[in-house]
């Protein structure tokens, strides 16, 4: 494996992406185990927590499957969504402002379904991310668990193809990350507000108002994309 050293300023991002290309390079191959944590955290030099943050991001984009006790595994799919995602980017008039448009529509309604179908067992999940990007203590962090959170409500939709419509949105997103960094130093007040909103709504099982706060925290980013 051809992992190259991450220097101490280079953010979470840049471990997603070294393993990402590791399975598109087929050098990670599907079925195939991930090194532990702190094997990759030796060759990226990197914490043993960043790692582990990087691993829950990409197992929740569909790239990683993380068995207790076991290790955590190359997924089959992992292949797919870069060729997606690439078709989307080569073949339409794509830009941050439109995937954003995009997004108010999507994501509205899962919000609303999540409010609906979700277990108590999910809806505890949505809660405990929403406290982690409350309290996280950088950008890099709070852009990377508030994309597992949107992940999180589209699962909780109980609708596969929702679920897989998050995971390609979400791989799109990560190739925009720095500017999203960017536009969050001046909306992360805004997002924990909204956010704290929704989540609240999905716990009272209000599935318009989940739509409603949903659409007004993508909004709001959209804004600042102006």
């Amino acid at each position: 494996m051809s992992f190259k050293t991450i220097k101490r300023e280079s953010t979470l991002e840049v471990i997603v992406q070294q393993i990402k290309d590791q399975i598109k390079k087929g050098i990670l191959k599907p079925g195939e185990k991930l090194p532990s944590e702190r094997k990759l955290a030796d060759l990226l030099r990197v914490s043993r927590a960043s790692v582990r943050e990087a691993i829950q991001a990409l197992a929740f984009s569909g790239y990683l499957e993380v068995i207790q006790g076991k290790g955590t595994y190359i997924l089959e799919i992992a292949t797919k969504y870069d060729e997606i995602v690439n078709f989307f980017s080569e073949f339409s008039n794509y830009s941050l402002d439109y995937l954003m448009e995009a997004r108010i529509m999507l994501e509205g309604e899962f919000a609303r379904l999540a409010a609906l179908n979700a277990s108590q067992k999910e809806i505890d999940v949505i809660e405990k991310i929403f406290n982690e990007i409350a309290n996280s203590k950088d950008l890099n962090s709070f852009v990377v668990k508030d994309l597992e959170f949107h992940l999180t409500i589209a699962k909780a939709t109980h609708n596969p193809f929702m679920n897989g419509l998050m995971k390609i949105i979400g791989e799109m997103l990560y190739k925009e990350t720095r500017k999203i960094i960017e536009i969050s130093k001046g909306t992360r007040v805004n997002t924990i507000e909204t956010t704290r909103n929704l989540v609240q709504a999905i716990k009272q099982r209000n599935a318009e108002q989940a739509k409603e706060w949903m659409s007004k925290h993508i909004r709001n980013i959209r804004v600042s994309l102006e």
